[in-house]
């Protein structure tokens, strides 16, 4: 005579994806507030027309997570934060002898500077003749950014999504 055996299953509750995607873009604009803050450092001594940064977050199954941070305003500011994070090849401006930049390459922080732009702009300097000078130095501002908050980033997101399930199994 064969022996059957009962087994009982194990049922969790209904799956409250909401909890979770809730947490999850708590986080995202967490995220989001930290690398403006990081981002407002560069312009905070800025003269004249700066940008503001703003983020955009994302959640989707199948691309993930993810908060996109950048430069928002005016062309001329958007562009003058774009050259000094990339760098430039060629410099149309002619700065003041005492001149010392705001920033440095791989620092957030914007410091008091000095000098003036004597001539700036390709034509201004074209009927003057005189040559374009050497590049802007990359600051690497976005590249810093991405490596500075990758960890702390990922981390946010596990702990957004252990908070949603302690949410949904109580």
């Amino acid at each position: 005579m064969p022996t059957t055996f009962l087994f009982k299953g194990i049922k969790s509750p209904k799956l409250q994806t909401d909890a979770i995607r809730l947490e999850l873009l708590n986080a995202l604009r967490k995220e989001g507030r930290i690398q403006v803050k990081e981002l407002d450092k560069t312009t905070k001594t800025w003269n004249g027309e700066k940008p503001k940064f703003e983020s955009l977050i994302g959640l989707d199954r199948k691309e993930g997570a993810s908060v996109l941070t950048g430069p928002t305003g005016s062309d001329k500011a958007i562009n003058k934060f774009l050259w000094l994070d990339k760098g430039t090849k060629i410099r149309w401006a002619v700065m003041s002898g005492n001149w010392k930049s705001k920033t440095k390459p791989g620092n957030f922080r914007a410091g008091a500077g000095r000098g003036y732009v004597v001539i700036a702009g390709r034509g201004a300097m074209s009927k003057r003749n005189i040559r374009a000078r050497p590049g802007i130095k990359p600051r690497g501002w976005t590249e810093k950014l991405q490596k500075q908050r990758k960890r702390p980033f990922q981390k946010s997101m596990v702990k957004a999504m252990q908070r949603g399930a302690k949410k949904i199994y109580k």
